[in-house]
């Protein structure tokens, strides 16, 4: 392809498919360059590749194939043109077609006709069969692999030219319903926020030193509280080891068992909180969250004074 016409093509977000076909030990698979639907009343779908992809000639003659629109987890295999199904989690299908398990939706099809465009083959198929699940699909935009979802209801620009369409109102409601929920179980326990964040924090990498564990509380925007440490290690949760310099800051910190059984329980909650939130939006806009935020997350770490793994 012309390089400088990728740029503008990659606008276009489309659903990555994987094909698949033949029997047995011949059985093949390959992504597709394109998909689309010719004919939805007569169940008329099409999809092309290169002509120099070494399984094109056995795709072209199959009978019979799926075409596999791929989940969101699954990006790995968007690019593997030409490999076996063996390189690919696969089940027999209803015709014996290799069908690919954990995708989002898979058509089962007969051949109609082919025929070959400059450099591409291209297929038509009746639609035989399909299936479709919850799983997310793969989307390809802009060059890059992205989660594909679809929100309902009140559209929200990228601009946020109001304060409820602004990221720093959506982030920080979304912050205090989860804060809220978990300050709610710390309560219940009988630790305060503090309490809760240096216990939290210790369950996720022990050995930390005291500089450290306040640096995470002001970054934080908790109130650096000495007594909080302190109480925690009479109450038997957590173990102080005192530095081979005798520097005070240095001292570190570690969970006891206790602390571990109370970090255990922070644990347990936060995942009935975080459930509770999942069903509220449903699998495909909590992977796409998760994936953002993910990515976001990875861009700020790198800045903060306190890693908190």
């Amino acid at each position: 392809m012309n390089i400088h016409l990728q740029d503008p093509l990659a606008c276009f977000p489309s659903g990555v498919v994987l094909l698949t076909a033949g029997h047995g030990d011949d059985r093949i698979c390959a992504p597709a360059r394109t998909f689309g639907v010719l004919s939805p009343e007569g169940a008329l779908v099409m999809w092309s590749i290169s002509r120099h992809v070494p399984c094109a000639t056995e795709l072209e003659q199959a009978t019979d194939w799926a075409a596999h629109v791929l989940g969101y987890n699954q990006a790995a295999l968007a690019s593997r043109a030409g490999a076996t199904a063996d390189d690919v989690r696969v089940c027999a299908g209803a015709d014996g077609i290799p069908m690919l398990a954990g995708s989002a939706a898979t058509l089962s099809c007969r051949r109609v006709t082919s025929f070959t465009c400059a450099d591409s083959l291209i297929v038509v198929g009746h639609v035989t069969g399909f299936a479709r699940s919850d799983i997310p699909p793969l989307i390809r935009h802009d060059g890059t692999e992205a989660v594909g979802i679809d929100i309902n209801g009140r559209p929200v620009d990228g601009a946020g030219p109001t304060t409820a369409t602004s990221l720093g109102y959506l982030l920080g409601t979304a912050f205090f319903y989860l804060y809220g929920k978990m300050r709610d179980v710390g309560g219940r326990l009988g630790y305060d926020n503090i309490e809760m964040f240096v216990l939290t924090a210790l369950g996720e990498r022990g050995g930390r030193t005291r500089v450290e564990i306040e640096t995470l509380l002001a970054y934080s925007a908790h109130p650096t509280s000495l007594e909080a440490m302190d109480d925690l290690e009479a109450r038997g949760l957590i173990v102080s080891r005192e530095p081979v310099n005798g520097i005070v800051s240095d001292t570190t910190f570690d969970l006891t068992e206790a602390g571990r059984d109370v970090v255990e329980q922070f644990s347990r909650a936060g995942l009935q909180v975080q459930t509770g939130m999942e069903n509220l939006l449903g699998a495909p806009e909590t992977v796409a969250l998760r994936a953002l935020l993910y990515r976001f997350a990875e861009k700020i770490d790198t800045g903060s004074p306190a890693a908190w793994l």
